[in-house]
């Protein structure tokens, strides 16, 4: 009985592997049998020499093992070893004949012949396969890198309009540590009111399925989550994501470029005034000296108070000339070492009458009874002078006007605060701005002058203002060490 069960099992095996037979002198992939625990083949389909380069003889008693690749030959013999499915596969590299390696994929049965365990295996070809997975990897990679690298903000917007996704160039421009700060959030929140309508009708199409084209949207104002602003270009563009409908999203911040631009335009306005300012000064200066030459002569046939009342004035319009003259072109610097105290004690001496006619106190704090600076003394008195005039004019019913002096190492440190009605920072940085002016009648020419002041003596200013509380202004100035 036992003989007859053997014969049944062996005439199977046998039909068994004349089919087997049969389809590898037909196809291109490779069958095979070898015994697990060694990996000596025991069969091999005339199909090796297609796909390894060796034939059928070459192979006869060579191990399987030692064919596989160093870097996966322990990986495949204990997956081949310890596999328990009826049918399993495995990916792996194997030599041919030439010496290079394929990438091929193996389908693989276990099964026990004659007390010997034995692995049937049909093997294929997949080097095209994987070496395209391997350059899609690549590409996938390069594309990654590229996105989260990019100096333009790339996202990913759902249908709605929600973030999906954006890159690290996009926490930087709106202001955040974490992705997560952004994703789910919609988009437009982060648009200026101003700017928000266009965006959200095209969003509103797109839902619709009503827009399949790119759209430019220009100027856009970005609100950081630190509430700065960011002027921005903004792409949509209607694409697929994970099988469904969503935007991509491109922001290019042009921050900087409207800057430089603001720049440019203030420059070309610069250079408008100075040419206007010479002509005006030139055409001033001839009558003016004609008026100032017949009073002189004239002094002793009027009242001699009118005559040096008219005189004074005349020289003031000459002054004025001169400052205009500064728009106009570099002025030659007379630098001379003067004492700052002194020098703001007479200017406050010529405007308290002012103040004190507007109900407005000038106070001065300052520890030091000397501070030597090198400067033009008259050029810095007109800058104090605006400074002063203009915080009184900030409080027509009255207050005060603080000026504080503090020393520190190499520079002197003057702050003047006043009580006014403040400047809202939309305007704040147009300040100096040539003809920009937060004064109904004024030109912006005062503070435009006081900054070119303070630039030729190597100094700095800068502004803080608050709507209903005041503003400050604080300049600095090298001082004078050799005192």
């Amino acid at each position: 009985m036992k003989n007859e069960e053997k014969d049944t099992k062996m005439l199977l095996i046998s039909e068994e592997l004349e089919n087997y037979i049969y389809y590898t002198h037909h196809f291109d992939d490779m069958i095979s049998r070898h015994f697990i625990e060694t990996g000596e083949w025991v069969y091999i389909s005339p199909s090796s020499e297609r796909l390894l380069g060796y034939d059928q003889a070459q192979l006869h008693n060579r191990r399987f093992y030692e064919l596989i690749h160093p870097e996966d030959r322990e990986m495949t013999i204990a997956f081949l070893k310890q596999s328990r499915k009826d049918f399993d596969k495995i990916c792996y590299r194997l030599r041919r004949f030439e010496g290079d390696y394929l990438w091929v994929e193996s389908t693989f049965k276990r099964r026990v012949f004659e007390k010997c365990e034995e692995c049937f295996m049909v093997t294929r070809n997949i080097t095209e396969i994987k070496l395209a997975e391997e350059n899609l990897k690549e590409s996938e990679k390069k594309y990654r890198a590229l996105v989260e690298y990019s100096r333009d903000t790339i996202g990913i917007l759902s249908p709605g309009g929600d973030w999906i996704y954006i890159n690290e160039t996009g926490k930087r421009l709106f202001g955040v540590t974490r992705q997560e700060e952004i994703i789910g959030r919609f988009f437009p929140d982060f648009v200026s009111p101003g700017d928000r309508d266009d965006l959200i009708n095209y969003i509103v199409k797109h839902q619709r399925g009503e827009v399949h084209r790119p759209i430019d949207f220009n100027d856009v104002k970005i609100i950081r989550q630190d509430h700065m602003l960011r002027y921005t270009d903004i792409k949509m563009i209607p694409n697929t994501y994970k099988k469904r409908k969503t935007l991509q999203i491109m922001i290019n911040d042009i921050t900087d470029r409207k800057k430089t631009e603001e720049m440019l335009q203030n420059a070309e306005k610069l250079t408008v005034v100075g040419q206007l300012a010479a002509g005006i000064a030139h055409e001033i200066r001839n009558p003016l000296t004609a008026i100032k030459g017949f009073t002189q002569l004239l002094r002793n046939q009027i009242n001699p108070n009118y005559a040096e009342v008219i005189l004074q004035e005349l020289d003031r319009i000459e002054s004025i000339v001169s400052d205009l003259l500064i728009l106009a072109k570099p002025q030659a610097m007379k630098m001379e070492t003067c004492d700052l105290i002194d020098l703001i004690n007479r200017t406050l001496i010529l405007l308290n009458s002012q103040a004190i006619m507007n109900n407005v106190m000038i106070h001065l704090n300052s520890h030091y009874e000397e501070l030597f600076i090198d400067c033009e003394p008259d050029q810095l008195k007109q800058v104090f002078i605006n400074f002063i005039k203009n915080s009184i004019e900030a409080m027509p019913d009255g207050g005060t006007v603080v000026i504080d002096v503090q020393k520190y190492a190499n520079v002197v440190q003057l702050e003047f605060v006043d009580e006014g009605m403040g400047i809202p920072q939309d305007r704040l940085a147009k300040i100096g701005q040539p003809f920009y002016s937060t004064k109904e009648k004024g030109t912006g020419l005062g503070m435009m002058i006081c900054q070119r002041i303070i630039k030729n003596h190597k100094g700095t200013m800068t502004i803080r203002s608050e709507v209903d509380k005041g503003t400050t202004i604080q300049l600095k100035l090298p001082i004078n060490l050799s005192k």
